[in-house]
């Protein structure tokens, strides 16, 4: 089933290169750990830490973590919402990058593309916390990760509100209070835009769909998706091919299938962050049969970089989103 989240390629790991004097010592702890050593890396003993509950177990972290390294796209946005830099983050592609995190995620060293995680880099930045999703790829890096820094994952389970995973950065990064300030944010704007358009988003229909990563498929997500929940929360009332897609699944379907929008007032679609349609989306909209869809002939598409929200600021984009297209219809 495709991931949620913005595509990575996983490529092949990358050849070891020669060593460089300052991250020998933590390279040889990479070495033992794979060897079966139970040594794992200590804190400073003048830094102030506590125990977090992980996806591989608890681990002691630092309460103000300093330089932290984030290894996977949502980690990294929340982060930035947090009010943190990180000091390292992974390479998901700039076009997948919003807006917002943009400068931010360009200034920061790039460790990981995928499965391809440059260990070495990682000790170079001598990070005091490592933080990602517990997904595939990352899980089987773990342990050669935590040789380098503490290192705390989120569970990952496709089918869990998006939500968990800025609370759970918040939490491995000591900034629950500041995660408190941005859900209330949040709370407001789901507020003030159903106050204001309650009735036309309970009233039109509404379908969700993405490009798929081939030439003959297009993705439809569902209630249950996470820009699913956000319309959900916003009070829409899902079209037939959006409401047919049962649990946080999301259905392929080949573009000649475009009819199955047929009932659809609105389709929200995942742009590039230069608002350009995203991976194979508009080969859809070129169609003749999806061009005479009502959605189609009404300017009603709505698309937005902020389709596979990671965090509150992308969840706040989705609404943005929403709100703009309605003004405008």
């Amino acid at each position: 089933m495709p991931s949620f989240r913005r595509a990575a390629s996983a490529t092949p790991s990358r050849r070891v290169r020669p060593l460089r004097p300052a991250v020998a010592a933590v390279a040889l702890a990479t070495v033992l750990t794979a060897c079966g050593s139970s040594a794992s890396p200590s804190s400073s003993p003048k830094e102030a830490t506590h125990v977090v509950a992980t996806a591989h177990g608890k681990v002691t972290v630092p309460t103000r973590p300093l330089r932290i390294v984030s290894v996977h796209s949502w980690t990294t946005e929340s982060l930035f919402d947090l009010g943190l830099k990180p000091v390292g983050v992974e390479d998901s592609g700039a076009s997948y990058v919003p807006p917002r995190y943009l400068k931010g995620w360009k200034a920061a060293p790039k460790v990981t593309t995928g499965a391809d995680i440059d260990y070495e880099k990682i000790a170079a930045l001598k990070p005091d916390l490592i933080v990602g999703v517990d997904v595939p790829y990352l899980s089987k890096a773990y342990r050669r990760l935590s040789a380098i820094a503490p290192t705390a994952f989120a569970a990952f389970d496709e089918k869990a509100d998006w939500a968990a995973y800025p609370a759970e950065t918040a939490r491995f990064t000591g900034r629950t209070a500041q995660l408190g300030v941005l859900k209330q944010k949040f709370d407001n704007r789901l507020t003030a835009v159903r106050e204001k358009y309650g009735s036309r988003l309970s009233h039109s229909d509404w379908d969700v769909v993405q490009g798929g990563f081939d030439t003959g498929n297009y993705w439809i997500y569902g209630p249950a998706s996470p820009v699913g929940d956000i319309l959900g929360r916003l009070g829409v009332r899902f079209g037939s091919a959006s409401a047919s897609v049962h649990g946080g699944a999301v259905k392929s379907v080949s573009y000649e299938r475009a009819d199955l929008l047929k009932d659809a007032d609105y389709v929200v679609y995942y742009t590039n962050n230069d608002g350009s349609p995203a991976n194979k989306i508009g080969k859809l909209f070129a169609l003749d049969t999806f061009k005479r869809l009502p959605s189609a002939k009404n300017h009603r598409l709505i698309g937005t970089a902020d389709f596979l929200p990671g965090s509150y600021q992308d969840a706040l984009g989705v609404i943005d989103s929403v709100e703009q297209a309605l003004k405008a219809s």
